[in-house]
């Protein structure tokens, strides 16, 4: 009963510390921890009466418990990144009746391609001053027609700059209109007889050809035909399809006019193909070299078209330029009149700039409204920063009776595949040995007996005969106090 009451104890010092430490959170510790570690304690026996190790060996199984808990314990540090917004603030902008175009001056972490003069390959980003105007009565600014705008160089689109589009001026209907067209051009590029080249709705078949007079018949698909052509090394072949027509041109030269010309009537694709070489391979298949140009109609814009709420195109095709800009007509529902209150912007809605227009109020001691000192932009980027917290990490069990076990229970189970297993005390008072005669042999065991009886304790490691991965370790010693200094010896090893 003394035994008992000591392996009870052991269990409740481990449960107190366990709880301490479980709550702290799980992850993967040392090779030996709580976690994936049971101790074998002898079963209590009593002889003549007196109990016989077994209360200092429950003792000694506890402190083993307490430190395998410990051994759960480590740093560990955790990195998170976070995204930060950050604001950048224009000087405060006074409304002088100006026709103001915002600079790197006046917001130095501006981080846009703006510029004051077109010509300089940017973009204009302007307020006219002389279309604000402050309202003492509600006091509040407020937005006339084309009071900000957003004037766009030819080589940029809305979305930034992109050397793979094509910007084409042009009138439709009397109104001015901007084609942005995608253009694919392959320098060079090469295909075998009896393939196929898929450009948007016109395709190639490449049907046969002839080096002995440069030729290369060709099937050329359209959307609502197949014809069969001639093309010619060297020269350059214009394919489209046109107001229901089918076209396919020939030209010694790149036709840029012919090419211009049907852009500018919104055509929706354009294919142009220069085979430069007929060649026959070692093997004797047929292959042409030959170099492409492929337009297509992504976007088409016109002058009082809406590109974003109250946001309108304007396009110009004399200059070759357009621009976006706050309408405003108190007669359209759409286009409402546009208010400033303190507190409030308005967006400059490009996407990816962030960009917003906002008014500096004055206001008196009482905190209202008496006028206003001018207007800045605010631009929010977003910054990315790594944040590391090194804290404690725990890997423990969260069942106390789990970790200390009597050597009953690996009588009736056998040994654990999935467990560390610490067998405490010898043969004698350890019925676990019967278990470890016939997992590792008599004849090992009677080995580590007779190390045992020479030296007084062992400290002896297996691995595990079902699981290579997992250990049985045995201490045990003649008395309990050569148990004792085994347990020591082995939990100075763990470190």
């Amino acid at each position: 009963m003394v035994g008992e009451m000591g392996h009870k104890r052991a269990s409740m010092l481990l449960g107190l510390l366990l709880m301490l430490v479980v709550t702290l959170g799980t992850t993967a510790g040392a090779s030996f921890n709580s976690a994936n570690t049971i101790i074998v304690l002898p079963t209590t026996k009593v002889v003549n009466k007196v109990p016989l190790h077994i209360n200092e060996d429950a003792i000694a199984g506890a402190r083993l418990g307490a430190f395998l808990v410990l051994k759960g314990i480590s740093e560990k540090t955790y990195t998170k990144s976070v995204v930060v917004p950050v604001e950048y603030h224009s000087v405060v902008i006074p409304d002088e009746n100006q026709y103001y175009i915002l600079t790197s001056r006046d917001m130095p972490d501006l981080g846009l391609p703006l510029t004051k003069n077109l010509s300089n390959g940017g973009i204009v980003l302007a307020v006219n001053f002389s279309k604000i105007a402050y309202n003492p009565n509600s006091g509040t600014a407020e937005l006339g027609d084309g009071s900000i705008s957003v004037t766009f160089n030819q080589s940029l689109v809305p979305l930034g700059s992109n050397q793979y589009n094509v910007l084409v001026y042009t009138k439709l209907d009397n109104v001015n209109t901007l084609y942005i067209y995608r253009l694919v051009n392959v320098t060079q590029n090469s295909s075998d007889i009896g393939t196929s080249l898929y450009l948007g709705s016109i395709w190639l078949y490449f049907h046969d050809m002839n080096e002995q007079t440069n030729e290369m018949l060709v099937d050329v698909h359209y959307p609502d035909g197949v014809f069969l052509e001639v093309m010619d090394e060297g020269k350059y072949y214009l394919i489209c399809h046109e107001a229901g027509e089918d076209v396919f041109k020939s030209y010694d030269s790149f036709p840029k006019e012919e090419v211009e010309t049907l852009l500018q009537s919104g055509v929706q694709e354009v294919v142009v193909i220069n085979p430069l070489e007929f060649f026959t391979g070692i093997s004797g298949s047929k292959a042409v070299i030959y170099r492409y140009w492929y337009y297509h109609l992504k976007e088409t814009h016109r002058s009082g078209d809406v590109y974003s709420g109250q946001w309108v195109w304007h396009i110009n095709s004399e200059e070759k330029t357009y621009s976006i800009y706050l309408h405003v007509n108190a007669s359209n529902p759409k286009f409402p009149e546009v208010y400033l209150q303190p507190g409030t912007s308005i967006n400059i809605p490009i996407p990816g700039w962030n960009l917003k227009f906002t008014a500096v109020y004055k206001k008196d001691d009482n905190g209202n409204v008496v006028g206003i000192e001018g207007y800045r932009f605010i631009r929010t980027t977003y910054v990315t920063r790594t944040v590391s917290v090194t804290a404690p990490t725990v890997t423990a069990t969260n069942d106390v009776n789990s970790l200390i076990v009597n050597d009953t229970y690996i009588l009736d189970n056998g040994l654990p595949k999935d467990k560390n297993v610490v067998i405490i005390g010898g043969w004698v008072s350890n019925k676990a040995w019967e278990v470890l005669e016939r997992a590792y042999g008599a004849d090992e065991i009677k080995e580590l007996k007779n190390e045992l009886m020479s030296k007084g304790y062992i400290v002896a490691k297996l691995k595990n005969p079902y699981n290579p991965n997992y250990y049985v370790v045995i201490l045990a010693g003649k008395t309990y106090r050569e148990t004792a200094k085994a347990v020591e010896e082995f939990m100075r090893s763990l470190g």
